[in-house]
């Protein structure tokens, strides 16, 4: 039950989102199905004291709904295989987006002398899932080495690595949406192998 108890408020509001997300993906009465089997199924796991195994009480927070994923994920390819890792990419996109938009302030707020000085570090500070360095601006872009993820660490324990990449599509996702100014990029990650993620931001006017 340590798992329960290290949750917040940020991650009911997350996993209420990813509700309503399933809903809208699958539908009403599909949908409906898939909450109730990946619910039992996880509050099960729970009740057996799985995921409280963690120190870090981030983790902890990261197994809730990963392991709430999988089991989404689980029931639909036991619906429609060939349809199930697109369902999956949809579903995740609106919790991971809420997700990340918590850690930085509202597009209106944030100027390049921001991004240039603060952003990182803003959510190095901010952000329980990950571990990372801030690299010095080169010129009007901002580099972040993540060298640990929780996402990542939690999707190879829990068996979700054939859509783990989808959770980071939502980087993607946010950042081409949230400023007209800022371009965001990446070519290593630590789900694909690598030592770390290289995230970039660049301000272009």
């Amino acid at each position: 039950m340590n798992v329960l108890f290290s949750l917040g408020v940020a991650d009911f509001k997350e996993t209420q989102t990813g509700i309503k997300s399933i809903i809208k993906v699958l539908g009403l009465v599909e949908g409906v199905k898939t909450i109730n089997h990946a619910s039992l199924k996880h509050f099960a796991a729970i009740a057996k004291g799985e995921g409280s195994q963690y120190p870090e009480k981030g983790k902890r927070r990261i197994w809730f709904k990963l392991n709430y994923l999988k089991h989404v994920y689980e029931y639909l390819k036991k619906r429609d295989k060939s349809t199930a890792d697109q369902k999956v990419e949809e579903i995740i996109k609106a919790s991971t987006l809420q997700f990340i938009g918590q850690m930085i302030p509202a597009s209106s707020l944030f100027t390049k002398e921001f991004m240039l000085n603060h952003v990182w570090q803003h959510l190095v500070e901010n952000d329980y899932n990950i571990e990372g360095s801030v690299m010095p601006p080169d010129g009007d872009s901002i580099s972040l080495n993540v060298r640990r993820c929780f996402y990542n660490e939690i999707a190879r324990d829990v068996g979700l690595m054939p859509v783990a990449d989808r959770m980071c599509s939502g980087d993607f996702i946010f950042w081409e949406t949230y400023h007209p100014n800022v371009r965001f990029s990446r070519t290593k990650t630590l789900i694909d192998g690598d030592d770390h993620c290289n995230h970039t931001v660049t301000w272009v006017d």
